[in-house]
């Protein structure tokens, strides 16, 4: 029993030193990678590249911006960046398009005096000022407006196509402010709307009719929708308007009033979610206001 005991002992010291010398033999199987396939022999194998994590780090914060709730120590989602959008004025679209169709030759059109041409005046007048206190001569360089381009892009006959590249190329390179109810979701020039209202006001100029307040419903107009507020003596419609991708302060207005001219009236209604007309975003859920009869 002893001697069998023994014999035992000594096979299994003798397979133990097999599977513990095994790994270090030379040229007996070609060693596998963690997915079981083949390695050739004589093959180096490296390991790939490690990223860099700090540029991954800094490129990541670049885009999307993380920050922590001090009170709760939970990271916040990041928010979103804004897009980039033309310079803008306090221009009235109204006023720039009556200078255009005075510049045209519309019969009974005058031209009126833009509040970026005030404010120009007055720099002027500023600088004059000091010419004379002081002999030192400052002279305010002449820009490109909205208002030149359009006349000359009329004047040579240019496609609405042909404008709407002209003037936000002028826009993208920060030669040309716009009125601010011209700026769309995507921080480009609504030429769409600039030219309506030019035809809009010609129309008007030559003896039409304004136009009419356009039938609006959720059925034909997309974001909209309408819902029905219980007061204590009354129910009333409330409407509300979800922006589109492309959408301008002045195309909302047109879309459920005819025209630009109540654009401020939307403006208003939507002060705690707008800072200023040209601040519209793409999913912004705006208050569409009834007009008094």
């Amino acid at each position: 029993m002893i001697r069998t005991t023994v014999a035992m002992f000594l096979f299994a010291l003798i397979i133990c030193g097999l599977i513990i010398f095994r790994p270090f033999t030379e040229g007996e199987e070609v060693a596998g990678d963690r997915l079981g396939t083949p390695i050739e022999a004589g093959v180096e194998v490296t390991r790939a590249a490690t990223p860099d994590l700090a540029a991954l780090t800094e490129a990541a914060v670049a885009v999307a911006p993380l920050t922590t709730d001090p009170a709760t120590g939970l990271v916040e989602a990041p928010r979103r960046i804004d897009v980039a959008r033309p310079n803008t004025d306090d221009t009235r679209l109204s006023d720039m398009t009556n200078n255009v169709l005075a510049e045209l030759g519309f019969a009974g059109v005058e031209t009126v005096t833009t509040n970026s041409q005030a404010q120009r005046e007055s720099t002027s007048d500023i600088l004059a000022g000091i010419e004379a206190a002081t002999g030192h001569r400052s002279v305010l360089e002449e820009s490109d407006t909205l208002e030149a381009i359009v006349i000359a892009a009329l004047q040579a006959g240019e496609t609405d196509e042909s404008i709407d590249m002209i003037v936000n190329a002028a826009a993208a390179a920060g030669t040309v402010a716009v009125p601010e109810i011209l700026v769309t979701s995507d921080g480009r020039v609504d030429t769409h709307v600039l030219l309506n209202n030019i035809v809009t006001q010609a129309q008007i100029a030559s003896g039409g009719e304004a136009p009419e307040i356009p039938e609006v419903s959720p059925d034909n107009t997309a974001g909209m929708e309408i819902r029905v507020v219980q007061r204590a003596t009354d129910d009333v419609e409330a409407r509300f308007y979800t922006v589109q991708s492309g959408d301008s302060l002045g195309a909302i207005s047109i879309k459920f009033f005819g025209s630009i001219e109540h654009f401020e009236t939307i403006f208003e209604a939507n002060k705690g979610l707008l800072s200023s007309p040209d601040r519209i975003r793409v999913g912004q859920r705006l208050v569409i206001p009834q007009l008094d009869a």
